[in-house]
């Protein structure tokens, strides 16, 4: 589980493609292999660790569902390791598993709105929470398939959201205890 608290922006230093992905990413946190990272919001496992980061591997299946096919070499990447029992909760629970792509569309100041689908309307509710590229943020304005999110200038500098640009893709996880309550 993860708060969606970002630690750091680690940087994608090498792909290697196949029916396994490997992706290696340039950080300064502290990993050891079998440990869960969040990479973007993506439940990752670190398979190995050298001295400028560490190397997770991904499945086709995860490749399809999250915008994992759109990084290549220089990426930025929000990384935040799992929570350890007796954590403080800065965010909300997350558990990376990413629910659909969503596209940032349009922003007005600090506010930024992002269009998903319709199938999920019922899981983004105004002032609940949601996951953006593994950031956990509050919903601001909710209309149809769209919502919007107000981003501090803090979470633009510290995160790759203020990298967005309109129409970039974005992975979302839905507020899990929202899910549970309307099942």
């Amino acid at each position: 589980m993860f708060t969606g608290v970002i630690e750091e922006k680690g940087k994608i230093r090498k792909i290697t493609k196949g029916k396994v992905q490997t992706i290696v990413v340039e950080s300064t946190i502290e990993n050891k292999k079998g440990d869960s990272i969040s990479i973007q919001g993506i439940c990752l496992t670190v398979v190995d660790v050298d001295k400028l980061g560490f190397s997770v591997e991904a499945m086709r299946q995860t490749k399809r569902i999250t915008t994992l096919s759109d990084w290549q070499v220089g990426t930025y990447v929000n990384l935040e390791r799992a929570l350890r029992i007796g954590d403080r909760l800065g965010g909300h629970l997350m558990l990376g598993h990413i629910d659909e792509i969503g596209k940032l569309i349009r922003t007005k100041g600090n506010e930024y709105f992002f269009q998903r689908s319709t199938e999920n309307t019922k899981y983004v509710i105004p002032k609940g929470s949601v996951g953006i590229d593994g950031v956990s943020l509050t919903v601001a304005n909710v209309s149809k398939n769209i919502f919007s999110v107000n981003l501090i200038p803090f979470t633009l500098k510290n995160t790759t959201l203020g990298a967005l640009k309109i129409g970039s893709f974005v992975n979302i996880e839905l507020d899990y205890l929202l899910k549970c309550l309307k099942m």
